[in-house]
């Protein structure tokens, strides 16, 4: 992962009009952290993204972990305003950061100035039916971990925490405890006008997350297909 990962982004990535590539790379606290200033390149000019914290594991101790933040919401492609979140962009680096896991790797991704995402965290809305919780799902990630108010100094904003499960049994596990929790969230609201936008979209989401759990888990060995591809 660690490897394909920085290959990829030294090479750069051709997205939406853009070229998506590292502009800096160095060493973390430890021999198997990077840390890397992500850039975009469009019509020959170039501007800060995002960072990320990519690290590669200690096994057997260890498993590897993606960080994504400090995200740049306002872009410019083609002379136009653009936003970060719901973008090419935003789907290329989650497939980019989660292609080669395997299971037991961590993807963290901080959603500090990503609205939508806040308010319904923020609001106790299951990770999963939120904007950025529902396309890491779609991504492989069933157990989630919102770090809505970090300990500590180091730990930073606010970010969403997805892991892939070790085995058919764990993952079965967790999609059994997120049909649950999507299941009385949604109930909660049956019968009523829904006017909250945010409340609508992750209400709409519950709809395609359901059946898809339930295939899952009726057969195991089923991929959970990539939302945003």
């Amino acid at each position: 992962m660690h490897d394909t990962i920085l290959k990829a982004l030294r090479t750069g990535i051709r997205v939406d009009g853009s070229i998506l590539r590292i502009k800096s790379a160095q060493p973390g606290r430890f021999r198997e952290e990077h840390n890397i200033e992500l850039c975009y390149d469009n019509e020959g000019e170039e501007h800060y993204l995002l960072y990320m914290k990519i690290f590669k594991g200690r096994p057997p101790a260890y498993r590897p972990w993606v960080e994504v933040f400090s995200i740049n919401n306002d872009l410019r492609i083609r002379g136009k305003p653009h936003t970060y979140f719901d973008s090419l962009l935003e789907d290329t680096v989650l497939r980019l950061c989660t292609g080669n896991m395997a299971g037991g790797a961590r993807l963290f991704v901080e959603y500090f100035n990503d609205i939508e995402t806040r308010s319904q965290l923020q609001r106790g809305f299951p990770p999963v039916l939120s904007r950025l919780g529902y396309k890491m799902f779609g991504l492989g990630f069933t157990w989630f971990k919102d770090w809505y108010f970090p300990e500590g100094f180091l730990e930073g904003n606010q970010k969403l925490q997805g892991e892939i499960a070790l085995d058919d049994e764990r993952r079965t596990k967790h999609l059994q405890a997120t049909r649950k929790e999507a299941e009385r969230f949604t109930q909660a609201y049956a019968a009523r006008e829904i006017k909250d936008e945010y409340l609508r979209r992750a209400l709409d989401r519950h709809d395609s997350v359901i059946p898809l759990i339930d295939r899952v888990i009726a057969a195991p060995r089923a991929k959970l297909p990539g939302v945003c591809e």
